[in-house]
């Protein structure tokens, strides 16, 4: 069967290629996260019908679980034999923070493509360590101001109004943009279309 030969190039292959692999993962994740709640709903459930039933000792509180669950008494039981070998799991999503960095980035008023770039190479030569977590907004600013001395010698390049959008950025959004660009995803951030004035990015084309 013959193909279509694609435009796209083969890095950009590799990384839907590898985009797709950690979705999977994600997706595994996410299936054996519900598997651990399902079974430990299960116990729960066998231990109130077993507290239910205290004064009917007769009764199996592990078929009555079964049979208001509308399942086989062995599904019951493995769900017990996993509910005992697996910690009780978190009611939270496994891929909670990575949706609400979306979420917080989806809301970052938008910078041209220009100053994206300017905060990812900024960003790529810094430290980034716990201690950003208390005031991340700040402590990006003071990096970009900072830059400004470096970089001032590129034409009509100037931090300030950088900085003081970044300030403005609340410290979930700030985490976001440091993630997307982590992952070689700036271009995922809310994006202007670049004017002709726009800066130049610093180690880019304009300042080699």
């Amino acid at each position: 069967m013959s193909t279509t030969p694609t435009s796209k190039s083969s890095a950009e292959l590799l990384d839907a290629y590898r985009e797709i692999g950690i979705r999977q993962d994600l997706q595994r994740d996410e299936a054996e996260q519900l598997a651990d709640q399902k079974a430990h709903i299960v116990a729960d459930l066998v231990a109130a019908e077993r507290l239910a039933g205290a004064d009917r000792p007769k009764d199996n509180p592990r078929k009555r679980a079964a049979d208001l669950l509308g399942v086989a008494l062995g599904t019951v039981d493995k769900a017990l034999a996993r509910a005992k070998d697996r910690p009780r799991p978190s009611f939270l999503p496994g891929n909670l923070l990575e949706r609400l960095f979306d979420l917080e980035a989806a809301e970052i008023p938008p910078l041209t493509a220009s100053n994206w770039q300017a905060i990812a190479h900024l960003v790529s030569g810094t430290i980034i360590d716990f201690t950003w977590l208390h005031s991340p907004g700040e402590m990006l600013a003071a990096e970009l101001e900072d830059a400004a001395g470096e970089y001032g010698d590129l034409a009509g390049w100037d931090t300030a109004p950088l900085a003081a959008a970044v300030r403005s950025w609340r410290r979930t959004q700030v985490l976001a943009v440091l993630e997307a660009i982590r992952q070689g995803a700036v271009d995922s951030l809310p994006t202007l279309p670049d004017d002709e004035d726009d800066a130049p990015v610093p180690g880019g084309a304009d300042g080699a």
